[in-house]
């Protein structure tokens, strides 16, 4: 009897059903993930104060995760977050974070320089104005965003300087030493980002009071001295710019009699 030895037909017969169940799986998966990445989504907005800051304050910006939509069984929780923020180093500085108020994580955390390959943070709290930070749920606990979202955390800084408006902002993508982007991993297919909008939290500060000349905080009988002694006289009692103090910015002191910066 002639020994029997495996040929090409033989090795096709048995190879081909498991190429063929892996061809359709990997087909699957990517379907499956592609309509998720294209209509599903988790927003990444930063919320900032509701009022005006003032210079010398701290303040919180928190974090939150939202679903856009809740009709497929992705894009309602996730597992991680990398979160790139961007901001105004001369405006603000970032002092660190707080968990406090936010869903339970088993990290909530900017990585230490030695461990960020990226290059983006070049302090444990950056200062230059990007940081990178990462959020991880606890295993097999990924955080819900539908409804009301989630607060991820609150970060915190404090304002450095006078100015109108400023944004804190979270970069789509950023290479400094490697490329990095910020991502939403879903909570039910491992691997899957399905990042949505990202959301910048804007501080204002209130606007000057240019008759507010003594200031005390209120326009009154202080300013009215000012304008008065400086009369014929250019100076920061000429509210119009025409050179001289006069008639004109008398008129416009009184008009804002009683009005206040908010300083009392």
């Amino acid at each position: 009897m002639s020994e029997h030895h495996p040929n090409s037909n033989d090795e096709q017969s048995g190879a081909e059903p498991t190429r063929f169940a892996a061809m359709l799986a990997t087909a699957v998966c990517l379907c499956v993930a592609g309509h998720a990445e294209a209509q599903y989504a988790i927003n990444l907005a930063l919320e900032g104060p509701a009022g005006y800051v003032a210079v010398g304050e701290t303040v919180s910006v928190r974090l939150r995760a939202k679903s856009e939509a809740t009709e497929s069984f992705v894009g309602q929780s996730f597992f991680a977050i990398d979160c790139i923020l961007d901001w105004n180093p001369k405006d603000v500085e970032l002092l660190g974070l707080t968990t406090t108020g936010s869903v339970p994580l088993m990290s909530s955390y900017f990585p230490s320089p030695n461990v960020d390959y990226t290059g983006i943070n070049e302090l444990a709290v950056p200062k230059d104005g990007d940081a990178l930070y990462y959020a991880i749920a606890n295993f097999g606990s990924p955080v819900a965003t539908t409804g009301a979202g989630a607060q991820v955390v609150t970060f915190r800084f404090k304002v450095k300087r006078a100015f109108t408006s400023t944004s804190i902002s979270i970069l789509p993508n950023l290479a400094v030493l490697q490329a990095a982007e910020t991502a939403v991993y879903d909570g039910t297919v491992p691997g899957l980002d399905v990042a949505g909008l990202l959301i910048p939290a804007v501080l204002e500060q209130e606007p000057e009071l240019p008759e507010d000349l003594d200031g005390d905080g209120v326009v009154g009988a202080g300013d009215l001295a000012v304008v008065l002694s400086s009369w014929g006289q250019p100076g920061p009692a000429d509210l119009d710019g025409s050179g001289a103090v006069d008639s004109k910015d008398l008129a416009r002191l009184l008009s804002s009699w009683g009005a206040t910066t908010g300083a009392q």
